[in-house]
Formats: structure tokens, sequence, C-alpha cells
């Protein structure tokens, strides 16, 4: 993978959810990008006119209505990063406000686009544990196992600073009943917010495998 640009060691920090290589890529992240469609179709086409860089999203669906997809799609994006923060309707709306019915059908209305599409879900303790993303990955199981997806552990911060980290075993097993929905290409991320020392690290190799978080 490459760098549009170099960059200075300063430009490079450690954060929480760690670190990774710089790929062609522009990603729109941060807040929730899809509530402005005509903005992002639009820097869409300049990047496309300009470079060869591949364009993702990464969303959390609310804003996605079929239109906007189309939209997007003939714009020139490429991928999304969709992030299904709930497989229960009333956790999900407690967590966000809105309704997860629609989102829980995103993944197939992105396939059919041929969009590339990756899936993430948060593991938060008391609120979206494994029941609810085994849930998750069975919707996606269904439509291709081979749909990348993400178990990432959730870590206080903002409002819900009264809820713990998932545990190094708690992933693990999220992990283990995940893959056996059928999903090939699941993985365990944020690794250094639940993984405490040594023993954890044995455990995730064991169980998880190496290059699986």
């Amino acid at each position: 993978m490459r760098c549009p640009q170099l960059l200075s060691s300063g430009d490079i920090v450690l954060s929480p959810q760690g670190f990774g290589p710089a790929r062609n890529i522009v990603g729109f992240t941060g807040g929730d990008l899809s509530c402005k469609p005509d903005f992002y179709a639009q820097c869409t086409r300049l990047i496309k006119e300009k470079t060869e860089l591949w364009v993702l999203i990464e969303t959390n669906g609310y804003g996605l209505t079929a239109g906007n997809l189309d939209q997007l799609k003939e714009a020139g994006v490429d991928s999304y990063w969709l992030d299904i923060k709930a497989f229960d309707d009333e956790t999900h709306k407690w967590l966000t406000g809105c309704s997860n019915k629609g989102i829980l059908s995103l993944p197939k209305e992105m396939l059919k686009r041929g969009f590339v599409l990756e899936v993430l879900s948060l593991y938060i303790p008391k609120v979206v544990e494994t029941q609810q993303l085994t849930e998750i990955a069975r919707v996606l199981s269904r439509l291709d196992p081979n749909i990348p997806f993400t178990i990432l552990a959730f870590f206080p911060d903002n409002q819900m600073t009264d809820y713990r980290h998932p545990t190094a075993q708690e992933m693990v097993e999220a992990f283990l009943e995940v893959k056996a929905t059928g999903l090939e290409k699941v993985r365990l991320g944020n690794t250094g917010v639940f993984a405490q020392g040594d023993e954890d690290y044995q455990l995730l190799e064991e169980k998880v495998g190496v290059g699986n978080y």
C-alpha cells in the first residue's frame, strides 16, 4: 500500500485503537456522513477526477436510503465500513436514538449495488454482548460468508464512562460464537483495550489465532 504524500514522524500517533499502515484510501469518517449525501457525492467525484484513490465511507447507515446509495454509487464511492450498533431494536434506540430496521437491511442493498462492504460492531458489556453480535453475524453470513466482520472492544468515554470495557475472555467467546455462524473473516479490534497482559495474549493466540486480532 502507499500514502499519497509522505508523513513526518510527528504526524503519526498511537490512539486507543492502535495503529496501522498507510493506505491509498480516502476515508470519510467522524460523526455520521450519510445525512449529507450531496456533499460526499461531490467530494467523491472530485477525488476520482484528480486521483486513483479508493473512497471509503464509515457510517452508522441511518441516512443511507436507496436513493442515497444510488447517488453515492454513481459518484464513485467504492466501499463502506458499516457500524451496526445493535441487533435488538430497543438497544439500538437507546444507544443512538433511532431504529435499526433499515440499517439491518443495508448490507444486502450495498452488496446488490456492488459496494465493497465491511461491518463492525462494538462489544459493550451489559449492552451489546455475544448474543446480539451473533445475530448480526447471522444476517451477514446469509448474504455472503466472506463479508469481513470486526468485533471492536468498547472503551469508556463521553456519556458512557459508567460502562466497562470487555475482558479478553468475553471477546474470545464472542469471536468463537460469531465464527460459528459461518462467517469466514472475523477479527477482534481494539486489542489494547481488552488484552491486559501475557496471559490474555496467549489466550488470543490459542483461541483466535495470530492475524485475527
